[in-house]
Formats: C-alpha cells, sequence, structure tokens
C-alpha cells in the first residue's frame, strides 16, 4: 500500500506543477521598474504565460483519454461555473462597440476560465493544497517589504508616492489596495491549517519523528505577519474581507458540542481584543476608523466609500441603457465618461470632484452586469450557486462523518466488552479470584503493570496484537480526519465570503496579483473530490 502511495508522477503533471509552482511565487515579488505601468500589467502578462505554461502539459495528459463526451465533461464543476459566463461575455463581442476593448478583457477571461477548468480538473486534490500552502512564502515577503516601508525602509528603487502615510505602503503589489487584497487569501490559508493541525498532519509529524503541533509555528507567524501588513495599510474594505472569513472559518471549524462554543467564544473575544489593541496602537488606523465613523454618522456614504458610489452609479445607468448585450466585456472604462455626464445631467452629485474617471466599477457583480447585461447577471449568478453548492458539499460531508462517529461511539459504549471491562481496573484484572483474568492469559498480562506491551504508546504499530491499542489509534486516526475534513469545509465557505466581501466593494478578479491565487483557491474548492466526498 505504501507503494502504491509512493508510485511516481507522470513527467506531464510535474512539468504543470513546476509551471505552477512559479506562479505562485514568481508573480507577486515581480514588477519592471522602467515600465510606464510597473506593477499590475507585468504581473498580469507574467502571471498569465505562466498559467498558460502549466496547461499545456496537461492538455498533453488528455491525449490517454480514449473518448470525451459533452456530458461527462458538464459533470466538472468548474467547467459548469465558468462556461456560462464566458460564452455571454464572447457573445457581447458581436454587438459592441468598443471591440479593441472587448477583444483584449475577453483574452484574460478565457485564459482564466481555461485555468480553473484545467486546474480543477487535471490536478490532484493534495498538490491543489501544497499550492495554496506556498502562497504564506510571497505573502509573508511582501507583507515584510510593506511594514519596513512603514517604517521608513524603503527597498525598492521606486519613488515616493504623494498623499497620506498609507499610500507608501505597496511593496511589490505596486498599490495599496492590491497588496492588502492579496494578502487576505494566505491569512486565511494560515489559519486553515492552524484549524486542521498545524502545517502537516499529526500522523506525517509522528511518521518524521517530531511532536504534534510542531507544524503551528509558521502558519501563525505568516498570518500574524499579514494581518499586521493589512492594518498597515489601513484598507478597511480588506479588514472586513478578512474579519468575515476568519469568523466563519472557526465557526465551520469549531467542535460540534458545548466545548467548541465555549472555545470558538473565548477565541472570539480574545480577537476583538486583539484588534481593538491593533487599532489603539496605530494612530493612522485610528484616525481613519474615526474619520468613517463620523461619515457615516453625517449619512455622507459616498465618501464612506471612497466615492465607489460614483463607479456602482455609473454601472447601472449602463445597465438601464443596454440591459441584454451590454457595453461590451471590459468596455466599462470606455463608457464610463458618458455615463457621467448623463449623470451629472440628471442633478447627480460625484465624489467631490475626485477621482474624474473610474477604469473599473469596483463592484465585481454590477461590472459584469454593465458589461454583460442581464444575462451576464443570470450566468454570474449560475456560477456563484455552483460555488456554493461545492462549499456546502465539503461542510455536509465532515457534518456527516461526525454523525457516523458520534453513532458509532455511542454503540461501542452501549455494546458490553469484557475485554474492555478486564483493563480498565487493573485490580481487577490482577486479582486471582477472577475467573475472566484467570481463563485469559492474555488480559492478564495487559492488566500487569510490568508488561512492557502496556508501557508502549497505544499507537504504536510495535502492538498490533493489543486490539484496545488498535481502536485508539483508529479513533485518533479518524479524528484527526474529521478536523482536517471539517477544517477544509469550514475555508472553502471563508475563502468564499473573504472574495464576495472583496468582490463587493473592489475588482479582485481584474487583478492578476489576486486574481491567479483566488483562482488557484477555486480550482481547489471545484476539484471533483469536493463532490466526491459528500457521497
Amino acid at each position: 500500500m505504501a507503494a502504491a502511495a509512493a508510485a511516481p508522477r507522470p513527467p506531464a503533471e510535474r512539468l504543470a506543477s513546476l509551471a505552477l509552482w512559479a506562479l505562485v511565487l514568481a508573480p507577486p515579488l515581480y514588477f519592471a521598474p522602467s515600465a510606464k505601468e510597473p506593477f499590475r500589467l507585468p504581473k498580469l502578462m507574467l502571471a498569465e504565460w505562466l498559467a498558460l505554461a502549466s496547461l499545456v502539459p496537461l492538455a498533453w495528459m488528455l491525449r490517454r483519454v480514449e473518448n470525451v463526451e459533452w456530458r461527462d465533461l458538464w459533470q466538472l464543476p468548474a467547467l459548469r461555473a465558468a462556461l456560462p459566463l464566458a460564452a455571454v461575455a464572447t457573445v457581447g463581442l458581436a454587438v459592441t462597440v468598443h471591440p479593441l476593448h472587448v477583444r483584449e478583457a475577453l483574452a484574460d477571461l478565457w485564459i482564466g476560465a481555461a485555468c480553473l477548468v484545467g486546474w480543477s480538473a487535471a490536478l490532484p486534490a493534495g498538490r491543489l493544497e501544497r499550492l495554496l500552502g506556498g502562497l504564506l512564502w510571497p505573502a509573508v515577503a511582501l507583507a515584510a517589504i510593506g511594514i519596513l516601508q512603514f517604517h521608513g525602509l524603503q527597498l525598492l528603487p521606486l519613488a515616493p508616492r504623494l498623499g497620506s502615510s498609507r499610500y507608501a505602503i505597496t511593496s511589490t503589489a505596486g498599490n495599496t489596495g492590491d497588496l492588502a487584497a492579496f494578502l487576505v487569501l494566505p491569512c486565511l490559508i494560515a489559519q486553515w491549517r492552524l484549524a486542521r493541525g498545524g502545517g502537516v498532519s499529526a500522523v506525517a509529524t509522528r511518521e518524521r519523528g517530531g511532536r504534534p503541533g510542531a507544524g503551528w509555528g509558521w502558519p501563525a507567524a505568516a498570518l500574524a505577519v499579514c494581518a499586521y501588513a493589512i492594518a498597515l495599510t489601513q484598507t478597511l474594505a480588506a479588514l472586513l474581507a478578512l474579519a468575515l472569513g476568519s469568523a466563519t472559518l472557526w465557526v465551520g471549524a469549531r467542535r460540534r458540542d458545548a466545548a467548541g462554543w465555549q472555545r470558538l467564544g473565548l477565541a472570539a473575544a480574545a480577537a476583538a481584543v486583539l484588534a481593538a489593541g491593533v487599532v489603539a496602537g496605530l494612530p493612522a488606523l485610528r484616525a481613519r476608523v474615526l474619520e468613517k465613523t463620523n461619515l457615516v454618522r453625517q449619512g455622507d456614504w459616498n465618501a464612506v466609500l471612497t466615492g465607489r458610489l460614483d463607479g456602482w452609479r455609473a454601472a447601472v445607468w449602463m445597465l438601464g441603457e443596454h440591459p441584454w448585450a451590454g457595453v461590451g466585456h471590459g468596455a466599462y472604462r470606455a463608457e464610463f465618461a458618458p455615463a457621467k455626464l448623463a449623470l451629472l445631467d440628471r442633478g447627480v452629485a460625484f465624489h467631490s470632484g475626485q477621482q474624474q474617471n473610474f477604469v473599473n466599477a469596483h463592484d465585481e457583480p454590477l461590472e459584469v452586469g454593465a458589461d454583460s447585461g442581464v444575462p451576464g447577471m443570470l450566468a454570474l449568478a449560475w456560477g456563484l450557486g455552483v460555488l456554493v453548492v461545492a462549499a456546502r458539499a465539503r461542510l455536509a460531508a465532515a457534518g456527516r462523518r461526525e454523525e457516523r462517529g458520534t453513532a458509532a461511539n455511542d454503540a461501542n459504549a452501549a455494546t458490553a466488552n469484557p475485554a474492555r471491562a478486564a483493563t480498565a481496573n487493573p485490580a481487577q484484572a490482577a486479582n486471582p479470584a477472577n475467573a475472566a483474568t484467570a481463563a485469559n492469559p492474555a488480559k492478564a498480562a495487559t492488566a500487569n503493570p510490568a508488561n512492557p506491551a502496556k508501557a508502549a504508546n497505544p499507537a504504536n504499530p510495535a502492538n498490533p496484537a493489543n486490539p484496545a491499542n488498535t481502536a485508539n489509534a483508529a479513533s485518533a486516526a479518524n479524528a484527526s480526519a474529521l478536523r482536517r475534513q471539517r477544517a477544509a469545509g469550514a475555508f472553502a465557505a471563508a475563502g468564499l465570503v473573504a472574495l464576495g466581501v472583496l468582490s463587493l466593494v473592489d475588482f479582485p478578479f481584474r487583478v492578476a496579483l489576486v486574481a491567479f491565487p483566488a483562482l488557484l483557491f477555486l480550482a481547489w474548492l471545484l476539484h471533483p473530490a469536493a463532490v466526491e466526498i459528500a457521497v
């Protein structure tokens, strides 16, 4: 069985993994100081080429498939989620008045859709998990550079940013908001690893000779560094996404008993105290929170949202003017000026003359509606439904496994077990008057304190003859598997919540730094195993 588990991977999968590891590590750190746009565009080009490079060997592996039917392809959750939206956006090319914008945006959309489907269908779930864990390395690097910038150490050959101090914390992301949005998912990944029992499983830790829990240090340190960097950027949208995602993760990962709720309450109280301490200890963040609070009291919601209502109103106007075809995927930027002029003629007040032009709507659903009309919004809703079903499948699988484990424990407790009764009391087992002990030397040997087998670790495979040890080992393995499965379901829900919050107030899927890690997460979420484990 061990030999089967250690079977070598196909060369094509190795090449794909190499390109994917380059995708995880290189684009976050890459920028071109001499370029007009030194950050977003270079990252996008590098990330797309690496993503395509990872798909080539995976496509080569398809030669082993003798027959492919559309019915079988439609069973892939990733294809069901991505294809309708991509098809609707492509149809818009025939009716748009901005074909150049649409062609450029469609290329990015189809690359992303191909990556989502290819990674989810061709890569093992464990490989995707390791790639997600690898995101912690570039995340910590970017967060550390941003922290040093906050403390006055500029390590990059870039001119200082104008404006308040928060805009100088860009790291290699080039934009404060991009940096904060990128760090949200690694923070959740670190918490996922902590929730499932550290960086590696307890079984793997024992096999390597270490102590259980030894893998907690790296996820905890990565979480602390990345969360601190997000706080320094003062990006409230990212902080809200992290808070809601973290709450979702720990609620889903808790034990389903009173002790689980008690621990969750204590952890929530500790997190609230820590958050209050961070806000109090960072004067700039405290001032920003107070500023937004005063704006809420004044009712100036456009200022609270930093002018985002302007972009949202323009998107709604485009949807109203082009309800069935939209303006074309990626043509929002070209239509913003006409939309703003039309709204100004209606007497709509914009945000104090700031942010004269919006390249994106700062709201993914509204921008999809503006780009592709009502059909695009329906296709997006369909895709979101597929994602929610996949997340619910993981959560439901963990719940059913826990119910089966509880039922098995109750059945064992209700069943009379002579061996357990004999070994539960050493004095009784050692009593010569005890007929069961006298008649069963194995029980007497087990009850004898001098027996080396009793001193052995109950999970030690050197003592396989002891049924109690075997039961304990099986129980520990089941508990570990349940914890990992429960943590995976919670992480699936938490990632969707965090990406949903970012998508409602920003455009995470239109920035390569954030989009490709998000695609890796969605490929893991939509992996066929997410459906199989629910069966």
